[in-house]
């Protein structure tokens, strides 16, 4: 296969990798590419594309193939998932199911709540850590194929860091393989807060610089949440009461990757 249909095999714009893709499907696997990423919808492999595929991404949630959102153009249409893709409650658990042996267990612990603010702050939900025992959104580390299928295996340092389903399953899976650190110089990406937007039921935005971006943003001034991620929270899940700013607090940590 070319680099252009393993690169779609590998995140869901075309099918399985033993079938056998006529150049029409290519073509249209690359116009989807083009159109999700927003740039000249064309169908050929040009050096801004190619250049785009090679940036780290995240992988498309269980559920959400671009295909299916650019056949019907659907992506952030009405800002609400699916029927069935969104918790129809208030208050969510979480756990953390295992961490990096480089990573202090309390700044790995804190960074994942601040990530929860992030999206608390701005909408009616509120979360609540577990130490043990079921929890409504799981976070883990796996390295490679790790039981999701091999469309969801990791591909190591590079490529997918990580990817997430949405609800009920709202599970979040980080590429272990990775140089994972916290508060580090380079590569400052929201990649927690990301995954944790897809548990609670939140698909791609087509907006640059939204948080949801399948492209995953890095720190700057800005408020870290677009106008495009909390508007479709708030219709998922109503309104915060208060009058919260979805700014970076002081004390937030990240999970960074160098």
């Amino acid at each position: 296969m070319t680099y252009v249909c393993v690169h779609r095999v590998f995140y869901g714009y075309l099918h399985k990798e033993n079938e056998s893709h006529s150049t029409a499907e290519v073509e249209s696997a690359i116009r989807e590419f083009q159109w999700l990423s927003q740039l000249p919808v064309t169908g050929g492999l040009d050096r801004v594309t190619l250049e785009k595929m090679s940036s780290p991404r995240v992988q498309d949630a269980w559920g959400q193939r671009v295909s299916r959102v650019f056949t019907g153009r659907q992506l952030r249409k009405k800002h609400s998932p699916q029927t069935g893709e969104k918790w129809h409650k208030r208050h969510l658990t979480y756990c953390i199911m295992n961490w990096l042996c480089n990573l202090s267990p309390s700044h790995v612990h804190m960074a994942v709540k601040m990530a929860f603010q992030l999206w608390s702050n701005v909408s009616r939900l509120n979360f609540q850590e577990l130490q043990q025992g079921p929890a409504d959104i799981r976070l883990a580390f796996f390295e490679g194929e790790h039981n999701d299928g091999t469309g969801n295996a990791f591909d190591g340092p590079g490529g997918a860091l990580a990817h997430a389903f949405f609800p009920f399953r709202s599970e979040a899976h980080f590429d272990l393989s990775e140089r994972w650190t916290m508060n580090g110089l380079k590569g400052h990406n929201l990649f927690l807060a990301h995954e944790i937007g897809h548990t609670l039921g939140l698909v791609h935005s087509l907006v640059r610089h939204a948080l949801m971006s399948p492209y995953y943003k890095k720190m700057g001034s800005n408020a870290l949440l677009s106008w495009d991620d909390i508007t479709a929270l708030q219709q998922m899940y109503g309104k915060q009461a208060s009058n919260f700013l979805s700014e970076l607090l002081k004390s937030f940590l990240l999970f960074v990757i160098l």
